[in-house]
């Protein structure tokens, strides 16, 4: 499509894209927010703390997150789904005993994971030291079972924290997610940090980061409960297309295919009712679960192993080192959230050739978003770990490799989550099973012979895995692939930008903060450049605010 054309019929439809980019506004805005403080822990720990202390407490919290998941049972995805789906049919009345279904064995199984940790505390923390104590390291077991013990005692708050933000997003409210966990839980977790570093206290780090859940599930709870006091929501008409849906959807989808469908979903209503239970809550929910337990252990495995088989000290460096993967997700997490319920909708419409131009133009927005992230943190990565300390520049290489990784990965979209609203959820899992089988079995090869180089290179192999078998199995299946004319463009645009311009400054100059400076002021003023000059390719005056700059802007300009 030229540059200046607008988007056309046919070309997933500028309301669509416009309503997924609002969606994505408010989680963009919690998401930052969530990704800085975590970056501010990192750099307060790191800065005040010796390197086995902080790698013990970053093991420790790894460890907590992953039993978090397991304590969790993927309890909120199925809230969401089963509240989402009982009030389209207009049978909220039913919602109660759904919640109930889901609460009481998260309550369950919270309880027994806490007995667990609390009992196992003292030998736990010795495995995860054990690469410590070979070394005769003064970081004490003791210590950390202590920390453990305290993380162990606000499971059953994280775990119903999870759960009734899940209720929020079944109604469709995704403020309790974002006010309450991504920006609330995170300042006071912040701020509890803050504290620990003030008192020069280790044995408060693991306490003051834990604490936060306790109000914040508290909240949700209560908030969750007003959301359910809203008056019921009318059921659908079937099959008579709702107004809103007949415009979203009447650019490139025929009226007869849209009645069609709705009649087809009106035959299956009874069918989705009858599974209305808990029998069928758990059904759903279990598969789900694994693999939303499958994707933190992903995320956090590499920093347990490494403390294992290295030390804290390594893998406070391992964790220092790959921050910055958390912050580039903030970008496919909010676009995610808000382009779902889309994809979800176009798919069960069977319209294909929109739900791919929107695949399309929303990897390129994550392109945008996130390549300049990653590619900052393979030009200036020395740089960019000295904000942690000194000694925290070993893990460049680290950097280096995940940040190439994660170009890749990006590019290939949200994948998983369009695989996962085409049906096919049992590939998904499928994939992030044997994305973990991976992780571990490389991890556990490379870690004692390459260090943290070893457990990058692992955690790489399945970010690989865990986006390359997805988009095949779309690409053979429904045939959507990710890589449009937007894709192409946002992805030069952010190279020319970000890694050639930098590069070239940094040849001038040299390195340091001011080469640092300079290149991201230079590349900044050509994205800017590029951004207006392609921005109908790129399709960004479906963002929030910016179709209204360019006109004031052309208004100026005349």
């Amino acid at each position: 499509m030229p540059a200046g054309r607008p988007a056309g019929k046919g070309g997933g439809g500028q309301p669509q894209l416009a309503e997924v980019a609002r969606g994505g506004t408010l989680n963009l805005i919690g998401a930052g927010v969530s990704a800085a403080t975590t970056l501010g822990v990192t750099v307060f720990v790191t800065r005040q703390f010796s390197r086995p202390v902080a790698g013990a407490f970053f093991t420790a919290t790894s460890a907590f997150l992953i039993v978090e998941a397991v304590a969790s049972l993927g309890a909120n995805v199925g809230l969401v789904y089963f509240i989402a789906r009982l009030r389209s049919l207009g049978e909220e009345k039913r919602i109660p005993a759904i919640l109930r279904a889901a609460v009481i064995p998260v309550i369950v199984a919270s309880l027994l994971l806490t007995a667990v940790m609390v009992g196992v505390a003292e030998p736990l923390a010795k495995v995860l030291l054990s690469g410590h104590l070979a070394k005769g390291g003064a970081v004490s077991p003791g210590a950390v079972a202590q920390s453990l013990r305290a993380l162990a005692l606000t499971l059953p708050f994280a775990a119903l924290l999870d759960t009734y933000l899940g209720v929020g997003r079944g109604y469709r409210d995704m403020r309790p997610t974002v006010v309450v966990d991504k920006i609330g839980r995170s300042i006071v977790q912040l701020f509890g940090i803050a504290v620990a570093v003030v008192a020069g206290s280790a044995a408060l780090l693991a306490p003051l980061w834990a604490l936060p859940y306790v109000p914040a599930a508290d909240v949700a709870w209560l908030w969750a409960r007003r959301i359910r006091r809203r008056p019921p929501k009318a059921p659908r008409g079937m099959p008579d297309v709702p107004p809103e849906l007949a415009a979203l959807l009447a650019i490139s989808t025929p009226v007869p295919k849209i009645k069609g469908a709705l009649q087809r979903g009106s035959r299956t209503a009874k069918r989705r009712l009858a599974n209305a239970n808990p029998r069928g809550f758990w059904a759903f929910t279990t598969p789900r679960g694994i693999a939303s337990l499958a994707k933190i252990t992903l995320q956090r495995i590499d920093i347990v192993l490494v403390a294992i088989m290295m030390g804290p000290g390594q893998a406070a460096v391992y964790t220092a080192a790959t921050r910055f993967l958390v912050v580039g997700q903030l970008g496919n997490t909010a676009i995610s959230m808000a382009a779902q319920p889309r994809f979800t909708e176009l798919f069960a419409l069977g319209d294909r050739r929109s739900a791919n131009v929107i695949y399309q133009v929303t990897t390129a927005w994550l392109v945008l978003l996130t390549w300049p992230l990653y590619l900052l943190a393979v030009v200036y990565g020395p740089e960019v770990l000295s904000v942690f300390g000194h000694s925290y520049k070993a893990g460049a290489d680290v950097m280096l490799i995940l940040g190439l990784t994660m170009l890749l990965a990006t590019a290939c979209g949200q994948v998983d989550m369009v695989l996962i609203t085409t049906g096919r959820s049992s590939w998904s899992l499928v994939n992030g099973l044997l994305a973990v089988a991976v992780n571990v079995s490389l991890d556990l090869v490379l870690i004692p012979r390459y260090g943290i180089t070893g457990a990058a290179i692992g955690w790489a192999v399945a970010i690989i895995v865990t986006n390359l078998m997805p988009m095949g199995q779309l690409a053979s299946s429904i045939h959507l692939q990710p890589f449009g004319r937007g894709t192409v463009l946002a992805a030069g645009l952010s190279t020319v930008s970000f890694c050639a311009i930098p590069l070239a400054i940094r040849s001038v100059i040299g390195g340091g903060f001011v080469g640092l400076a300079a290149g991201v002021a230079a590349g900044s003023v050509v994205m800017a450049i590029g951004l207006w000059r392609f921005h109908a390719v790129l399709r960004l005056s479906a963002m929030p605010g910016v179709s209204s700059i360019q006109r004031r802007l052309r208004r100026a300009s005349n």
